[in-house]
């Protein structure tokens, strides 16, 4: 099909019941008038000229003037490309008041409507009056002569210059506020040789600072934007306090608090032999003194007493003498080395024993 005409006079004409009308991919490139036809299709509601070559807006308005035409579809044709699909689609409703299906989208609601033909009436209204299409006097007469809209740039900017400080060294510098703090250290690495992980990061905004005082750069993902730095803001790169470790200090070694067990005689503390070892260094201050010959075994009756003293014998007794003479304590009735045998009447025994009679002084 070359020309809708013949379609129209051959087809369109003879089919007064027609409703819907696909030319899609067909080489047509003109649309007829309405008063050219014989007999104009009243119930042809639904049309499809998509991928025609069709190639100027005024084939478009030719539309307008079918009666029943309310589903347009229109795509890929060459004189749509100088727009965006949305700027195409306001400016079809906008010039195509009868439609209200639009490329098989939803239906045209009323605002949308309004829109599209305000948005028409401005866009035009920069144009020579020869330039301009019939169908925007027939707006202006609806919605006024409207006055164009105010551009408004709400993006925010995307280079920011602040200063920087390290120690007396301050720079002014054009940073980019879609980069990370990590990727902003590394950017600072390069100013003043500190590595990342040794380096603090400080902002200071011009107005929160006054109240809240600076705030630490911790999060390395975090965008710079996020912190809504402007222009005339300042950072500050402060290094990290490295701890040093004293080679010559004593907790540089390892320690063993705590005497060891005294039947493993072969392990030794870090403060020198166990106790009880025969190798014990004899200065050693903690090594316990024996009031007996260590080579004598030990009575596991013999009772030892915080104060040192040893528990006196009944009389009568003698006490055996040890082969090596020790110093010992003597106890208050003058004897030494000397059992108790009835610890429970400590006072009733020894009181019989030292005055048996009641007069010996």
């Amino acid at each position: 099909i070359n020309d809708f005409c013949s379609v129209s006079l051959n087809l369109v004409s003879n089919c007064s019941s027609l409703e819907f009308l696909s030319l899609a991919e067909c080489p047509i490139n003109r649309l007829p008038e309405v008063d050219d036809l014989r007999n104009v299709p009243k119930f042809l509601h639904s049309l499809n000229i998509s991928t025609t070559k069709i190639n100027n807006w005024n084939e478009v308005e030719k539309l307008k003037k079918f009666p029943g035409l309310n589903d347009l579809r229109i795509q890929g044709c060459p004189f749509l490309d100088e727009y965006t699909a949305h700027e195409n689609r306001m400016m079809l409703i906008a010039r195509l008041p009868n439609i209200k299906v639009m490329n098989g989208g939803e239906q045209i609601t009323t605002t949308e409507r309004e829109d599209a033909e305000r948005a028409f009436i401005r866009h035009f209204l920069d144009k020579p009056e020869d330039e301009r299409p019939s169908r925007f006097n027939e707006l202006v007469a609806v919605h006024g002569l409207l006055d164009p809209l105010v551009n408004i740039d709400l993006s925010p900017d995307m280079n920011i210059k602040v200063s920087i400080y390290h120690k007396d060294e301050c720079r002014e510098e054009s940073i980019s506020v879609m980069q990370s703090v990590k990727q902003f250290k590394q950017l600072l690495q390069g100013y003043f040789n500190v590595a990342p992980a040794n380096m603090r990061l400080w902002y200071y905004d011009q107005e929160m600072t006054k109240i809240a005082g600076p705030e630490e750069m911790k999060f390395a993902n975090k965008e710079l934007y996020t912190y809504n730095v402007i222009d005339g803001d300042y950072f500050v790169v402060d290094e990290k306090a490295q701890l040093r470790v004293l080679t010559g200090s004593p907790r540089a070694n390892s320690m063993v608090f705590g005497s060891l067990s005294p039947g493993n005689s072969s392990r030794k503390s870090s403060f020198g032999t166990s106790p009880t070892s025969p190798c014990s260094n004899s200065r050693n201050p903690r090594i316990r003194r024996k009031s007996s010959d260590s080579s004598a075994p030990p009575n596991p009756r013999t009772r030892r007493k915080s104060s040192g003293r040893t528990s006196p014998t009944p009389l009568g007794r003698k006490a055996s003498s040890p082969s090596v003479k020790t110093p010992v304590a003597r106890n208050l009735f003058g004897n030494s080395n000397v059992r108790n045998p009835v610890d429970q009447h400590y006072g009733e025994f020894f009181h019989s024993k030292v005055f048996p009679d009641g007069n010996n002084e």
